[in-house]
């Protein structure tokens, strides 16, 4: 029998462990924007969301928009501004953010059904899953007016997990309603965090355009596999983990306290790299977790 054939039976080998100890338990993924806008990287990640799925494993798919968003801002003639990677988001461009991340959060679920036959729904912020409250913003000595620029106050946990037992996947965008009825643009990694703690997820997962985390960005021999809570927390001191990666460390660091057991920076550019960091043991991409 041909070698090639033998290996693909040891994947399935390599994998069995992993399905088993997975089954049942939920997952929170975050696609960034940024990588789902590739049409055929896009249809590789929402392929292995499928398998995970039919696997047994629970997803809550958190969809980030942030480069259809700035489009959009753009086209209608306005400027994109943020301040410490949150968007500045007066009443028209909260307008622009939601019309863009719902035509993503449906697109997405529409996919799933039509091409992958999967069972999936929607988390609406109508629904109340999350209440959220006006970030009141201080820099230095400044408080700074972020617009319609939310926190998450209060998640309704029970709720999100009813709804998960009767779909196996949900979908939603980082937007939320206030007890006041406004509704509020949130920080995507922020709002997968928190819904990831408020579950004590087994895994809280984001897909970005980059390897993962590495001390040097231009050189993927740098990728760091594996950190704790203090290592990563360091490595932000340090300069290591800069710009746009630090809010995802800072997101994962923060699941973990809540209640996360493992969180994943990978990349979505590697075909299939969600099946590989989940069911192999090596993985692909930046794994964090509790301290030693």
């Amino acid at each position: 029998m041909e070698d090639n054939i033998l290996k693909k039976a040891d994947v399935f080998v390599e994998a069995f462990k992993y399905i088993k100890e997975f089954q049942g338990k939920n997952f929170v993924i975050k696609i960034g924007g940024s990588i789902y806008q590739i049409e055929d990287v896009k249809d590789k990640i929402l392929f292995d969301i499928a398998f995970l799925s039919l696997i047994g494993i629970k997803i809550i798919l958190v969809c980030g928009g942030g480069k259809f968003i700035s489009d959009e801002i753009e086209r209608k003639g306005k400027k994109t501004q943020f301040i410490d990677g949150l968007r500045v988001t007066d009443l028209e461009t909260l307008n622009i953010v939601k019309n863009v991340l719902f035509k993503v959060r449906d697109e997405i679920i529409e996919t799933l059904q039509s091409k992958f036959d999967v069972s999936c729904d929607k988390l609406s912020p109508e629904e109340k899953f999350i209440i959220a409250s006006k970030i009141h913003y201080q820099k230095g000595e400044e408080i700074i007016d972020l617009g319609f620029v939310g926190q998450i106050k209060r998640i309704e946990t029970d709720y999100v997990k009813n709804k998960l037992e009767d779909k196996k996947i949900l979908v939603c965008a980082p937007i939320a309603i206030g007890e006041d009825g406004q509704f509020y643009n949130i920080n995507g990694d922020t709002f997968a965090s928190n819904i990831a703690g408020s579950l004590k997820s087994e895994k809280l997962i984001f897909i970005t355009d980059v390897l993962g985390i590495m001390r040097n960005p231009e050189n993927p021999d740098t990728l760091i596999s594996k950190l704790t809570i203090n290592e990563g927390e360091e490595l932000i001191k340090e300069g290591v983990i800069k710009e746009g990666m630090i809010p995802k460390v800072r997101a994962g660091i923060n699941g973990i306290k809540s209640g996360v057991k493992k969180v994943h920076i990978i990349s979505g550019n590697i075909p299939h790299s969600l099946i590989l960091e989940v069911l192999t043991e090596h993985g692909v991409g930046s794994e964090i977790v509790k301290n030693g």
